[in-house]
């Protein structure tokens, strides 16, 4: 008896151990009855399994995705970047080419700037021989009383001049010394086919011919200047003293007016107002000439063709062109009887200065004069 109340003593110590630990005591068998009707009735949602063999595998998807875009993204970039790279290897190989080009421009310039300083030295060069020359020469001043040939030949004064006065703008001015010969007739049609206005310097001994005066109205009514270059060309008879060269050109002076009806304004010494011929009076001869109106012209590019035997064509023009650079250019050239590669010439010295930008045109009193370096009279 004891020993069943200690079982059930112990027995009740248990349960209420378990009760103590959470563990709940089964309930009765009405309730399991309800409890398991409920769970038929309601069965609790089943939790989805995880797939078999895509646990492991989705984020090494997704890391492979993002290095792939990453991949792309580079490439793209590393792309741009050799594009850009091209395009900026474009435009330096674009400005090294224009810099090159600049360069060899500038060279060519200065090559240019060199040979015109290579002229520029030969004209001084020339000036200096000029000064030399001059050197031997005495400078007379028109200054006191008036000299005897002042009073000479009256009527030998140059016509008014009523047009104005030229300057500015490229302009040629073609001349042609010791004519009237059978070459002025050619060289009047080649004017006339270019419309080209020129200047003849005549020498009276040459226009003493029935042919000589007609090619002499011809320069005239053709538009052209007709002025004076002597009337024998005789160095000796002209430069020995001003008043042999007074007569010599008013002789020529009433043979031009007799002709044309016109009175010259302008003049040319046989060899340039500086040869060797007139030292001790060129300048009273200048002072003379000028007092009395008339205006000269020496000449800054010539033919060269003053010479024995006749020069090439190609060779005439050349030098001719050399004035080519200057505002103002008198080209000299010769229309006397020996001269016919002159004329031929004659086309190509038109063309080249056309194209170089000049108007060809006659003298005239107008005219700034072209004139050899010489001591100014003070």
């Amino acid at each position: 008896m004891a020993e069943n109340e200690k079982q059930t003593e112990n027995q009740t110590e248990n349960q209420t151990t378990e009760n103590q630990a959470g563990i709940a005591a089964e309930p009765p068998a009405e309730n399991q009855d309800a409890e398991r009707e409920e769970i038929r009735d309601n069965p609790p949602a089943e939790t989805p399994a995880p797939a078999k063999g895509r646990g492991p595998f989705k984020p090494l998807f997704l890391i492979a995705l993002a290095l792939a875009a990453a991949l792309a993204g580079a490439c793209g970039w590393l792309a741009l970047q050799r594009q850009a790279g091209l395009d900026l290897q474009g435009e330096l190989g674009r400005r090294l080419a224009a810099l090159e080009q600049e360069l060899a421009d500038q060279r060519a310039a200065l090559a240019v700037q060199r040979q015109e300083l290579d002229q520029r030295q030969a004209e001084l060069d020339k000036a200096e021989e000029t000064i030399g020359l001059l050197s031997q020469y005495t400078l007379v001043s028109p200054e006191g009383e008036p000299p005897d040939y002042a009073a000479l030949y009256p009527d030998f004064y140059a016509p008014d001049w009523e047009g104005e006065t030229v300057s500015g703008g490229k302009r040629c001015y073609l001349t042609f010394d010791d004519g009237p010969s059978p070459n002025t007739d050619r060289i009047l049609e080649v004017l006339d086919r270019y419309g080209v206005k020129a200047t003849f310097f005549v020498v009276g001994y040459e226009a003493r011919t029935a042919a000589g005066q007609e090619r002499m109205r011809r320069i005239v009514a053709e538009g052209h200047a007709l002025a004076m270059h002597s009337w024998s060309h005789d160095y000796k008879k002209v430069y020995a003293s001003v008043e042999g060269f007074l007569e010599d050109f008013y002789r020529l002076y009433q043979y031009i007016h007799e002709v044309t009806g016109e009175y010259p304004a302008l003049f040319r010494f046989p060899g340039g107002s500086i040869n060797g011929y007139d030292r001790g009076v060129y300048q009273e001869i200048i002072a003379e000439m000028t007092r009395r109106g008339f205006v000269y012209f020496d000449w800054n590019a010539s033919a060269q063709d003053a010479t024995v035997y006749p020069r090439p064509a190609w060779d005439i023009s050349a030098d001719c062109l050399k004035g080519i650079g200057r505002e103002l250019v008198v080209v000299l050239a010769h229309d006397s009887g020996a001269r016919g590669t002159t004329v031929d010439a004659l086309p190509a010295v038109i063309e080249g200065y056309r194209n170089a930008g000049y108007t060809l045109e006659a003298l005239h009193p107008g005219v700034e004069p072209v004139h050899m370096g010489y001591p100014k009279i003070r």
